[in-house]
């Protein structure tokens, strides 16, 4: 008969399913409500009559695919001339396998915690389940180290992407000339770098309860039974 046993969320593998639980969801949930812009200016060559150069203003917001954006903006009302800006950022692999993983290590966790604290009494019967419990976090703390470390070199180019004076020469051609001025803004990007942070975490935690999970294991309790008692080690 099933029977709920909530003492098994005080034991430390418990624990840290709950922990794991909350920072999966913090890690991904920053990463798909990050959202910033960039803005810079655009002017078109004479024979334009206006004066004054237009405000080009980007927005980005997840999953960072900047290169499907072609934006087209008037910088010139007589003659009416348009310009098309390509911009050539795409991250959105990087973050995509972030988010993930989060959302998989998230699901793991409430489905390992129904485990424990419903058939926990199997679990510490069982030898197969602590095996696969413990090379599952193995293989999913190397996932998330993974994974942080991709999204952290993916938020890099996307940083380099939100930054004009970077790609400038190369998205305004012809007879558009862009430039970044003083009112200008490059972005924004703390919470972008907190997801980055629980990205690293969430690969401390997983790692870190292999240790526990590791001591259900039957490696574990083989060793501890063939170890000899601390009275006999003297009398070898």
């Amino acid at each position: 008969m099933v029977q709920l046993n909530l003492d098994a969320v005080k034991e430390p593998k418990g624990f840290m399913k709950v922990l794991q639980f909350f920072f999966a969801i913090l890690a991904f949930a920053t990463t798909t409500s990050f959202s910033t812009y960039f803005t810079f200016h655009a002017s078109i060559k004479p024979p334009c009559n206006d004066t004054g150069a237009t405000v080009v203003r980007q927005e980005v917001s997840y999953p960072f695919r900047l290169d499907a954006v072609i934006q087209e903006k008037q910088l010139c009302t007589q003659p009416a001339v348009e310009g098309r800006f390509h911009f050539q950022t795409d991250t959105s692999s990087d973050a995509e396998f972030f988010v993930a993983i989060g959302v998989i290590c998230m699901l793991y966790s409430m489905a390992a915690l129904a485990g424990y604290t419903l058939y926990g009494e199997r679990y510490s019967e069982s030898d197969s389940l602590p095996t696969a419990d413990f090379l599952l976090h193995g293989l999913l703390a190397f996932l998330w180290l993974c994974a942080a470390s991709a999204w952290a070199a993916g938020a890099g180019t996307l940083k380099d992407g939100c930054n004009p004076e970077v790609w400038m020469d190369q998205v305004c051609k012809g007879n558009v000339t862009c430039t970044f001025e003083s009112g200008d803004f490059k972005g924004s990007f703390g919470k972008l770098n907190i997801s980055l942070l629980f990205g690293f975490l969430n690969t401390f935690l997983w790692a870190s309860n292999m240790w526990f999970l590791y001591k259900e294991t039957p490696w574990f309790r083989g060793n501890q039974q063939n170890a000899p008692p601390a009275g006999d080690v003297g009398n070898i």
